[in-house]
This record gives structure tokens, C-alpha cells and sequence, in this order.
């Protein structure tokens, strides 16, 4: 009994581990979230949709943020990322899924 109760805790420490680790993620069963993303929206409406991204990179014209996306969740997931490019006003101007490249790292 006292086996089990041990297994179980351990099971459910790994689960909360793993959501924690994946909490910057759109997995495929929010690609209604990202289908919703338009020319035009703000930060704060991506930043409400979305979270928190992963990244960010900037210039004096453009702000890029980026999250991770899960696609193929049944033949094998395949980690990309989510792109969201905003202008100078803080407006999205352009959006992208691409495979992940190392320079894009956490902030």
C-alpha cells in the first residue's frame, strides 16, 4: 500500500513538473488561439490570447515574440516556433510558425 501511495505522488510531481516546463507552449490544441492571431492587434490582445512568450526581440522598428507550438501531437510532435512581429506603435504587422533555431532563446 505504501508503494502505491509513493508511485502516485511520484506520477503526479512529474506531471506538475512537466506543465510547469511547458507553461510558454501552444500545443496543437490551441491552434484555434493562433488562427486568431491578426494584422493589426496589440500586445496586450496577443499577450491575453497567447501568455507570455518565450522570447522577445526588438529593434528601433520591429518587436518580435515568440512561443513554442507543438504540431503533430499523434505521429510525433515536432516543436516549432510561433512568431508574432509588431511595429514601432506595438501593432502586429506579420506572424510565422518556423522550426526552432537556436538563437532563439529565452530572455
Amino acid at each position: 500500500m505504501k508503494k502505491i501511495i509513493v508511485f502516485i505522488i511520484t506520477v503526479l510531481v512529474m506531471i506538475i513538473m512537466v506543465s510547469i516546463s511547458l507553461s510558454s507552449c501552444i500545443s496543437t490544441r490551441d491552434t484555434m488561439k493562433i488562427n486568431m492571431v491578426d494584422i493589426g492587434m496589440t500586445k496586450s490582445d496577443i499577450q491575453h490570447l497567447l501568455g507570455t512568450p518565450l522570447f522577445k526581440n526588438a529593434d528601433e522598428n520591429v518587436e518580435e515574440w515568440g512561443y513554442h507550438k507543438m504540431v503533430g501531437e499523434i505521429a510525433g510532435p515536432e516543436q516549432m516556433l510561433f512568431i508574432v512581429t509588431f511595429d514601432s506603435e506595438g501593432k502586429v504587422i506579420a506572424y510565422n510558425s518556423a522550426k526552432e533555431h537556436p538563437s532563439h532563446l529565452p530572455y
